[in-house]
């Protein structure tokens, strides 16, 4: 359905949106029957009523100048405090990056399913698209899908943000990508049954013209570069992780898909003579090693091991990674040689590791602490944060970037940076040798792992004989003081 204005012409896509979302405010009924909403009070309607649109990604203007602040994020819970968005906007960034997980669509829930021949995520083997609206975690842990229509109210809904309309109309541009859960469902592949409908929802979100390719091509992935003299431009390179990635049943799956990586070859085929600064923006990360729990490359070895060769050879200009989805940020380094390629990670824009309760929170920096941090090249912070680039170009294509990690979260680092990095040694356009690439701090030899996995063992056998004596000596000394009252009582 499209609407149209008084005068016959059609209505923008955005008015388009809001129209729609106001509807469903009007007709509870209709908004709570989606997956995992509540149902809004009128204040909602009033709200939405006085607040702007989200800016275009076509932007309020070229972004010309070679000192370019770019502020990107992750992981936005839009039923969460919104109010963080006016400390980004006080860092008066140039350009806004959507890095995945915009919204949460889907929710967490049954715990238990009833029996299902298939579910929205298709077990392997299964090629036709299931009626069936969760996908599960070892069957047990499931999450109930999105549908589009209810992705579109929730985008609606963080539109209505005061202060995240304060961020869109101050930035020059707004690009983005998607994760699994603004996409509509937990670890989220290509077999997802409403995969177009929600890529249409997301476009809309993020204002991309009804002519954009991305609207037809098989994902969200894109290229910009700013409006800057040949040599002294920042090309942006933003994949998508989700809309054509393999289930992770097979061994050798990829996330990309051999349209993506045409295209990826491409676009930094065209940035090598342009750009001085090459952004990469992938919504999970690219270094972190696998197992270690969550969604990384590595969990498909030979996609990582392309990816890693495809920027290698590519001879582009200051190539920097940006990733999240993990709910912590991190300072990641590849070193091949003299040359660096570093990968910011900012996760967690309104919840994150030290969200969790206290056994959560200590399993993770468990698990942090016994897989090698090789490619480490700060100390993670787990509380909320965003990220930023400071990207300075001289006349002669020379660029010195900065990357920051600011604190979100409550307490006395918020709005503070916790992590801090002049990135010197960037790509200068050379070939690069993937095989001689490697972590940061070199490679931690396995039999490190394991040592801290056997004091790890020991540790835990030792706490939990000891917790068993301490449990035995107070059950004896209740059994006595209960045998001494006796005589007493008689």
């Amino acid at each position: 359905m499209s609407w149209h204005s008084t005068d016959g012409a059609p209505m923008p896509l955005q008015q388009q949106q809001q129209r729609r979302y106001l509807l469903a405010v009007k007709n509870p009924q209709s908004l709570s029957s989606s997956p995992g909403v509540r149902r809004r009070d009128f204040w909602v309607a009033k709200k939405l009523l006085l607040s702007l649109l989200a800016a275009s990604s076509a932007g309020l203007g070229p972004v010309t100048a070679t000192h370019v602040r770019v502020a990107f994020g992750s992981c936005n819970k839009q039923d969460h405090d919104q109010g963080y968005w006016k400390v980004i906007s006080e860092r008066k960034p140039d350009i806004w990056l959507w890095g995945g997980d915009n919204i949460y669509g889907d929710t967490i829930g049954p715990l238990f399913p009833p029996h299902r021949k298939g579910t929205n995520i298709l077990p392997p083997g299964v090629e036709e698209k299931s009626d069936e609206t969760y996908s599960c975690i070892g069957g047990l842990l499931c999450f109930t899908s999105a549908t589009p229509e209810h992705l579109r109210a929730l985008y609606a809904f963080q539109n209505s943000s005061t202060a995240y309309q304060g961020l869109m109309n101050s930035v020059t541009k707004m690009l983005g990508i998607w994760d699994d859960h603004d996409m509509g469902v937990n670890d989220g592949d290509g077999r997802f049954k409403w995969l177009e409908e929600s890529k249409q929802a997301m476009l809309d979100f993020l204002g991309d013209a009804p002519d954009s390719p991305r609207r037809t091509q098989n994902g969200v992935y894109m290229s910009w570069m700013t409006d800057a003299p040949k040599g002294q431009k920042i090309a942006f390179h933003l994949l998508d992780n989700r809309h054509n990635k393999s289930p992770y049943s097979d061994p050798d799956g990829d996330f990309l898909g051999e349209e993506q990586w045409a295209w990826f070859e491409k676009s930094l085929r065209e940035a090598k003579d342009e750009a001085a600064v090459n952004v990469v923006l992938s919504g999970i990360q690219v270094y972190r090693p696998w197992p270690r729990g969550g969604e990384v490359w590595r969990r498909f070895p030979k996609a990582h091991q392309r990816l890693l060769k495809t920027l290698a050879e590519s001879r582009v200009k200051g190539l920097i990674l940006l990733s999240g989805d993990v709910h912590m940020a991190q300072l990641n380094g590849l070193q091949c040689g003299n040359t660096l390629i570093p990968e910011l990670t900012s996760s967690g824009l309104t919840h994150s590791v030290r969200d969790l309760f206290f056994v959560a929170k200590w399993v993770v920096r468990w698990v942090l602490w016994i897989w090698p941090q090789d490619h480490l090249m700060a100390p993670t912070w787990l509380g909320r944060n965003f990220g930023e680039l400071d990207i300075d170009i001289d006349d002669n294509g020379s660029a010195k970037v900065k990357g920051r990690i600011f604190s979100l979260h409550p307490g006395k680092f918020f709005g503070s940076p916790v992590i801090e990095q002049d990135f010197e040694g960037l790509s200068d356009g050379s070939l690069l040798d993937v095989s001689q690439c490697e972590p940061f701090q070199g490679r931690e030899p396995k039999s490190s792992m394991y040592r801290r996995a056997g004091c790890s063992v020991i540790v835990l056998f030792a706490f939990l004989y000891f917790a068993f004596k301490a449990a035995r000596r107070a059950l004896r000394n209740l059994k006595q003081k209960r045998q001494a009252a006796k005589p007493k009582q008689t």
